[in-house]
């Protein structure tokens, strides 16, 4: 990873390559005062605020086309993925792409999209509500923090090498130590505490309060449950989409003959917590939540993952 020293208008000269390259994103304010990710025209219109939704719609949209049906052949969507940046990421957003880069490793419509867009992170100001992950260099392709910028690929050295006319300085520097860890990814007491909480009252008691709307799973940055749709309208030709889904919706796990393997919603939020702290399948033990707070700001009735994990390392049984 090769290190910087950077000038004040290295951003906007950045900012000028990535748009001669393709398309760019950032988190921008709106006029209503929320803060979104949105085309960026300007370094300056920046927000330094944790945009509302992840960037993982850029790469997972809420709805695509899988494949449609003409001529008795089923044809893949043919839209190529077009080049594009993500700028003013925070880290915490960085290590949520990287897990789901993870996910969707074998997932072609994922990865086309994944190699044409270019991560360009920057610090970030922790929220009341954040819990990160940090103790280690963000993923992603650069990273800026005040006078520094780092080169976590190839294809970031590439464009910090196109604009060494203004960095301060075109030699490596030492990088300095990452910053201390928020909380372990994974704690083995954390993980027998779950173990033993079946039955523990703290999820009813947690779920009463619970809506069921899923706006927490909607703004998580590493939810990737999603529903497979055919539509065959007439006139038109038969197609397949995938569109997010939502583990706290009622009919989420639903299946034939009306069964429901989560009725109620203790059963789901202790399924949300396990899904984002222990994970499943082959990122069995590893945690999906990179402590970005967006759940608990997201939530009416202000119920967040560090609730939970708090209760169930003070409340379960020894």
């Amino acid at each position: 990873m090769k290190s910087f020293g950077v000038g004040s208008g290295f951003g906007e000269a950045l900012l000028s390559l990535l748009q001669s390259r393709g398309r760019v994103f950032g988190p921008v304010r709106g006029a209503d005062g929320i803060c979104r990710l949105g085309p960026l025209s300007r370094w300056s219109d920046l927000c330094p605020d944790p945009p509302y939704l992840p960037p993982k719609k850029y790469l997972f949209p809420p709805r695509e086309r899988l494949w449609s049906l003409a001529a008795d052949e089923y044809r893949r969507n043919g839209r190529c993925a077009e080049a594009m940046a993500l700028v003013g990421l925070a880290p915490c957003d960085l290590r949520a792409l990287a897990y789901l880069d993870r996910v969707f490793a074998d997932d072609p419509h994922y990865q086309e999209r994944r190699r044409r867009t270019l991560l360009v992170g920057t610090a970030c100001t922790p929220t009341e509500e954040c819990s990160c992950l940090v103790g280690d260099y963000p993923p992603g392709d650069i990273f800026l923090a005040g006078d520094r910028l780092w080169c976590g690929s190839a294809q970031g050295e590439e464009f910090a090498a196109r604009l060494l006319s203004v960095l301060g300085d075109e030699q490596d520097r030492p990088l300095p130590p990452p910053e201390a860890a928020g909380r372990p990814a994974s704690n083995g007491r954390l993980l027998a505490a779950f173990g033993r909480s079946a039955e523990a009252p703290l999820w009813a008691r947690i779920a009463k309060r619970c809506l069921s709307c899923g706006a927490c799973s909607a703004v998580c940055p590493t939810c990737t449950c999603y529903d497979v749709v055919d539509e065959a309208l007439p006139g038109k030709a038969p197609q397949r989409f995938r569109t997010w889904d939502n583990c706290f919706f009622t009919s989420f796990a639903l299946v034939a003959g009306g069964h429901n393997f989560r009725r109620d919603r203790a059963e789901r939020l202790r399924f949300r917590f396990e899904h984002k702290f222990f994970g499943f399948g082959t990122l069995r033990g590893e945690t999906s939540c990179v402590g970005c707070g967006r759940c608990a700001r997201a939530c009416p009735v202000g119920i967040s993952l560090e609730e939970i994990r708090q209760a169930l390392l003070t409340e379960s049984p020894r």
